[in-house]
């Protein structure tokens, strides 16, 4: 894409700002009035894209409960994204001149998407919708527009012109890729090029640039296909109180974050915890929270010991003396780290990637009551 943009398509755009559309020419005045064209040779003719309407940009939570759910929606005037989708939807004037000189108008809307494949880099869906509406000039009812994408890694090619009929949607679909196997971080962002009979094209960014990452780590699967996501949006680890399996963990977390100097892990706080497969670095977090020198409550082999902050994380007891650590169900310990794991591989969160950790069901009227005793207190006494 960068090779193609270099040349014809590259000219064409003019790069002001990574985030936003760039105009290609002046916009009408407000209030100008339609000259009705002249026809001579000597004649400028141009398809001018002016600058978007201010858009605003969210982030939405990823869950453990959203995986596999729909993908992130946009209203007009926004851009959104969560680990894996994305949208953005622009409205654009389109600006026909003659001579420099305003002489008619139309509104292009673009709205684009993507959903990532978090375990196939090689292959991942985007699309681009376009709708001209408002046409003030005979030239906009034929008026062609083709898609393309500015990035760095990805291979795809320009599609073809689709006539932009107005008030009628046309659809672009686009199968990406991001070759290689190396951890990759790219930029993608979606241009537009319109074009009618006896007028110059013109081409501008006609979305929000959004940044995957690619890779294929090892110590998350599946390690031959890798997989992509946007490494800005922590994902969410949920553990339930309401859950047998894992109830035990889940009130030992619940008692740490509201006890704990700060809330490590809480969703929206300052205090994300952040993974790490460093194995030195968990074994020393688990011999100072749960290391010999804690006392072991007597006759409970059914019983381990269960840190919070996780072992697993940057925020762990060898590295962050603000920690809780608890005798719990051996068998919920277990399960729990299992899951989380799982979890977190699917979104691929690699080393030093944040994490949040949100402990649900407290509020329910079926909710058990949690045990009394947590906390570093908790260790060989329960």
């Amino acid at each position: 894409m960068g090779e193609r943009l270099s040349g014809r398509a590259r000219a064409i755009i003019a790069v002001v700002g990574a985030a936003l559309l760039i105009p290609l020419g002046a916009t009408a005045p407000a209030g100008a009035a339609t000259p009705e064209p002249k026809n001579s040779d000597a004649d400028v003719r141009a398809v001018e894209l002016g600058k978007p309407e201010k858009i605003r940009v969210f982030k939405s939570e990823t869950t453990s409960s959203d995986v596999g759910t729909a993908a992130v929606d946009c209203s007009l005037g926004q851009a959104n994204h969560d680990r894996v989708t994305s949208c953005s939807y622009y409205r654009i004037p389109v600006i026909f001149t003659i001579n420099e000189q305003p002489a008619g108008t139309a509104n292009l809307y673009s709205k684009a998407t993507a959903e990532l494949d978090p375990r196939n880099r090689y292959q991942w869906r985007q699309r681009v919708e376009l709708r001209l509406t408002d046409p003030s000039t005979p030239a906009a009812y034929a008026v062609t527009g083709r898609v393309g994408y500015d990035c760095n890694y990805c291979d795809i090619d320009e599609s073809g012109p689709q006539l932009l009929t107005p008030g009628t949607t046309r659809t672009y679909d686009f199968t990406m890729s991001s070759p290689g196997r190396q951890l990759v971080n790219d930029s993608i962002i979606p241009y537009a090029t319109l074009d009618a009979p006896g007028f110059d094209e013109g081409s501008a960014y006609i979305g929000e640039v959004f940044r995957p990452r690619c890779d294929n780590t090892p110590r998350v699967t599946p390690v031959r296909f890798g997989g992509c996501v946007y490494p800005d949006v922590p994902p969410i680890w949920q553990v339930s109180v309401r859950n047998p399996r894992v109830d035990a963990v889940a009130w030992h977390i619940d008692w740490a974050q509201r006890n704990l100097n700060q809330p490590w892990g809480v969703p929206g706080s300052r205090y994300p915890l952040h993974r790490t497969f460093d194995q030195a670095l968990q074994t020393a977090n688990r011999n100072v929270a749960c290391g010999p020198d804690v006392p072991r409550p007597p006759n409970r082999p059914d019983l381990s010991c269960d840190e919070y902050p996780f072992a697993q994380t940057y925020e762990g007891a060898s590295r962050n003396p603000d920690y809780s650590c608890h005798f719990l169900d051996r068998q919920d310990n277990s399960r729990e780290g299992s899951l989380r794991r799982s979890f977190l591989n699917s979104l691929r969160t690699l080393e030093n990637d944040a994490f949040y950790v949100e402990v649900t069901g407290k509020e329910s009227a079926t909710a058990p009551a949690p045990p009394s005793v947590r906390g570093p207190v908790g260790c060989g006494s329960d």
